[in-house]
């Protein structure tokens, strides 16, 4: 036993009986330090769970003495002081005073006449008296160095929260240096905050200094070689490769993406069998941009990583709307859209990590589950239909979720799009209904006995309910199409007579590429500049490649083609394209009320944030943030402010 596990063992000096040492927990997941989650079961300690995100930013409050961390994360939720727990987790935590300002809820008014009011969690920052960090290096002065930490976590504002505290700052390290041996660009923690250094003794660097529960150490995971792209071993198509496989439709090229514990785990693999990985950017909340996140008891970091940050940072970009998708796990599933991750049972705790800051704060949510746990076993048969074999004991659709770690009510509020993906169906929760719907079902699944029977709720059934694509089915690649034909990539806005061509993904490797993407242009190009002359031409060329064998040949055609049909030439790359490629495809002084009945899907006058998400995105191509619908939606939208509101966010 070590860490928190140890601890919680130890008793209190000065007492007879077996009190433990701890008095609170304040956690963000315990599946990893069952000892302490004992404790807080058997209500020997008070206890409390709250978002990582949040215990993260409450620490860095500490640190500049701020009052602690005003956030929408966690609204809606068992962490809701209102309706909720303010996650407390035993009755020793609801009866302490610390209770009563740990997460308060608060309501910020942005103008004096308090029309425009919205809704916050303030989780309180706390003074902290010891903190217990760990590097890989220190010199004589305190310095400390990360170069053989796979993260950066926390470590540097955890040690100036203890220091402004008036706390001691322990560092554990692998090694020593003299003085100032540690390169001054490499110093992550200055020795100005560090109070004590622990040295582990080498022979014990595996047992008390790896990486994670399971690696020792890997030099792929600090970056400092990278490992070759081993040969992808086909996948055995079982209930969660088929879950994942369908939840792969839904990756876009650019897509920054988070995946979770569990199930999304097979997202990156069957995502990398179909080529996808190339053209999207995976992060763990642990603060890892890019390369192959690690699962298990190895989460947290990637192998062959493209960069990392700190992790309150890491949070501060996921709440700012920086992920276009992120793959959940569930472990319930309510009719209105809540699921639970974080107590699946009264008699064991696990907690829900970063979960609720990541599925409040992401424009695009797939939650991934077996539609039954515990004994379901499938099987496909020769016309690669799904037979259910033996059906799990548990079901994960209930009438109501042990804990609520995501709302489906606050959900629409803040005009996410939301589905569910199992093995055998599709739903998705939007503001249409109040009610989970069936919008997909796998070919050979009986609507019935398969499913509705194996629910404690019975969801709405789309009229336009869909076969599961019949690809995800059979055991071959799925050959999923993410770019697009050269005509869908190619946008004419005639009041400018301008064209915008999105090139990302296209490789040109050999002459018949070069003939085909140059034909192609010429076709498109040709009757627009005869019928109007030389034409402004925008290219993204983010993504694009051409291979070396083939640039003269490249850059000859292309030369041509701009001799003969350009008046200009402006190259963008990634995201600028599109806000470019945007600005000049939307007049909105066109706009009437026609749009707005366009967007006002429900016809009751008002256009919900979930109508405005879904139609910005289905017209205009536009992936809203839930930051953004919250700033456009502080006043309903009606056919008298809609362009104006329209326009504004255009703007922003």
């Amino acid at each position: 036993e070590k860490g928190l596990n140890y601890l919680a063992n130890i008793p209190s000096n000065d007492s007879l009986e077996k009190v433990p040492m701890i008095k609170r927990a304040i956690g963000s997941h315990y599946g990893q330090v069952p000892k302490l989650a004992n404790l807080a079961l058997s209500n020997a300690i008070e206890a409390w769970v709250l978002p990582l995100g949040s215990i993260s930013r409450m620490i860095r409050s500490q640190a500049t003495h701020s009052p602690g961390h005003i956030t929408t994360v966690g609204l809606g939720t068992f962490i809701d002081p209102e309706g909720g727990t303010g996650g407390a987790i035993n009755k020793a935590a609801l009866a302490s005073d610390l209770n009563l300002e740990l997460v308060t809820k608060l309501s910020v008014c942005f103008d004096r006449q308090k029309e425009t009011c919205h809704k916050y969690l303030l989780y309180k920052a706390l003074p902290i008296q010891v903190a217990i960090i760990r590097a890989t290096t220190a010199d004589s002065l305190g310095n400390l160095s990360l170069e053989h930490e796979s993260l950066f976590c926390d470590q540097k504002i955890m040690a100036m929260a203890a220091r402004n505290s008036g706390g001691l700052v322990l560092a554990q390290v692998k090694r020593l240096s003299t003085d100032h041996g540690i390169p001054t660009r490499s110093v992550h923690i200055p020795g100005a905050l560090v109070d004590c250094v622990v040295v582990v003794d080498e022979n014990e660097h595996d047992s008390y200094h790896p990486m994670s529960y399971d690696t020792r150490y890997d030099p792929v995971l600090t970056n400092e070689i990278r490992a070759p792209k081993d040969t992808i071993n086909r996948i055995a198509l079982d209930h969660r490769i088929i879950i994942a496989r369908r939840a792969c439709f839904v990756l876009k090229p650019n897509n920054i993406v988070n995946l979770g514990i569990g199930l999304p785990e097979s997202v990156a693999a069957v995502a990398s069998e179909e080529g996808m990985l190339d053209y999207a950017t995976l992060t763990t909340e642990p603060g890892v941009f890019g390369g192959t996140p690690l699962g298990g008891r190895n989460f947290g970091p990637s192998a062959n990583a493209d960069a990392l940050m700190a992790m309150n940072e890491m949070f501060d970009y996921y709440d700012g709307g920086g992920l276009d998708i992120a793959f959940l796990g569930a472990g319930q599933i309510s009719s209105r859209g809540d699921v639970n991750v974080s107590r699946l049972s009264q008699h064991m705790l696990t907690g829900p990590g970063g979960f609720i800051d990541i599925s409040q704060n992401t424009r695009n949510l797939c939650f991934l589950a077996t539609f039954t746990a515990k004994g379901l076993e499938i099987a496909l048969n020769c016309r690669n239909e799904m037979e259910i074999v033996s059906e799990g004991r548990i079901k994960k659709f209930v009438s109501q979720v042990n804990e609520k770690t995501f709302s489906g009510d606050e959900a629409v509020r803040r005009g996410q799009k939301v589905y569910y993906v199992t093995e055998r169906a599709v739903f998705r929760r939007t503001s249409a209904f109040s009610t989970l719907e069936l919008v997909e079902i796998a070919p050979g699944v009986r609507l019935k006995e398969d499913i509705l029977d194996q629910m404690d709720f019975y969801p709405i059934i789309s009229p336009d309910l869909k076969v599961m694509d019949p690809r995800i089915f059979i055991d071959t690649k799925m050959n999923i199409t993410l770019f697009g034909s050269l005509n869908e990539r190619i946008s004419y806005i005639e009041e400018d007579h301008a064209i915008y061509i999105n090139n990302f993904g296209i490789s040109i490797n050999s002459d018949g590429d070069v003939e085909w993407f140059f034909k192609g242009l010429e076709n498109i190009l040709k009757p627009l500049v005869t019928a109007k002359g030389p034409i402004d031409v925008i290219v993204n060329y983010d993504g694009f490649d051409v291979a070396a064998a083939f640039h003269d040949s490249f850059r000859a055609e292309l030369t041509s083609l701009e001799k003969n049909y350009y008046k200009s030439a402006k190259r963008f790359a990634g995201k600028a394209f599109y806000r470019s490629s945007l600005a000049k495809k939307v007049n909105i002084k066109t706009w009437d009320e026609s749009a707005f009945f366009m967007f006002d899907k429900d016809k009751d006058g008002i256009i919900s944030p979930q109508e405005l998400r879904d139609e910005m995105r289905s017209i205009l191509g536009i992936s809203l943030t839930p930051f953004q619908i919250n700033e456009i939606c502080t006043t309903e939208i009606n056919k008298h402010n809609f362009v104006e509101c329209i326009q504004k966010l255009l703007l922003s």
